[in-house]
């Protein structure tokens, strides 16, 4: 089953919580994200961005950087 069409499954939620606890920077500005909620987490491309402009800016991007500033967990 497709993860986008279980928005709601508390499975695809520790995930996103997951991926968000190893990389809690932005992946896009590089700045941290303080809490889960401010969070975008796309669970296919393993991202985390800002919500708001960093991820509209992520959505316009037809190839977006896919390289991480910073380390894992240095946030």
């Amino acid at each position: 089953m497709d993860i986008a069409s279980r928005p709601h499954d508390p499975a695809v939620e520790e995930m996103a919580r997951s991926i968000y606890a190893l990389f809690p920077r932005c992946m896009r500005c590089g700045e941290p994200i303080a809490r889960y909620e401010d969070a975008d987490v796309r669970i296919l491309s393993h991202r985390v961005v800002h919500r708001g402009a960093c991820a509209d800016a992520e959505d316009a991007d037809p190839a977006p950087a896919r390289r991480q500033v910073g380390m894992p967990g240095d946030g």
